[in-house]
């Protein structure tokens, strides 16, 4: 996988492919390949100089769930590990398309393909006021009836007034997250 990350990054790419390959990188390495060992990654955090944002920084975005994050130092794009129930890694960035992602399908493939067992999410589309949410990805079952899933969310301003003033990027997360299984149901 490294092998693969090494040549996607020597492409020439504007900056913001640039950025995702750098943050795709980012991603294998610490969110697929140390999470869900939280010290390893808090470790790795400091290790690179990121700064942790503060308890009211994180509950903007994570409200009441239990979360840390940290300011990569990488154009706003930040890490953030939540805490269980949902256990989750994830890789957050602004951009002004959502990019090509060759490279983030080639390490979610390799990942995936090691491991076995991962079938394809049904594309999630939301919105959640002015905001419209989308997500795709892959999930497999673990013997405790836990999930393992990775995916990749997209969001976007829809409102057109904030679209004509100029907010028409996008904002992107590569998660992977360990989820409770799910309660039973009863008619």
């Amino acid at each position: 996988m490294s092998l693969l990350l090494a040549l996607l990054m020597t492409s020439t790419a504007p900056a913001a492919d640039g950025q995702l390959l750098r943050l795709t990188k980012l991603y294998a390495d610490i969110c697929l390949n140390s999470f869900p060992d939280d010290k390893a990654v808090e470790a790795m955090m400091v290790a690179r100089g990121a700064r942790e944002l503060s308890k009211s920084d994180v509950k903007v975005t994570m409200l009441d769930d239990p979360a840390r994050a940290w300011d990569l130092n990488d154009g706003g794009a930040t890490l953030w590990i939540e805490y269980p129930p949902f256990h989750a890694c994830s890789v957050r960035w602004s951009a002004p398309d959502i990019g090509n992602m060759d490279a983030y399908r080639a390490i979610a493939k390799t990942y995936e393909g090691a491991i076995g067992g991962f079938v394809p999410i049904d594309p999630m589309d939301d919105d959640q006021g002015d905001i419209h949410v989308h997500a795709v990805g892959e999930t497999r079952t673990l013997p405790d009836k836990t999930t393992e899933s990775l995916f990749v969310f997209d969001q976007r301003i829809t409102d057109p007034k904030r679209r004509a003033a100029g907010e028409t990027g996008f904002t992107v997360r590569f998660v992977h997250q360990y989820a409770p299984p799910e309660p039973p149901t009863t008619n």
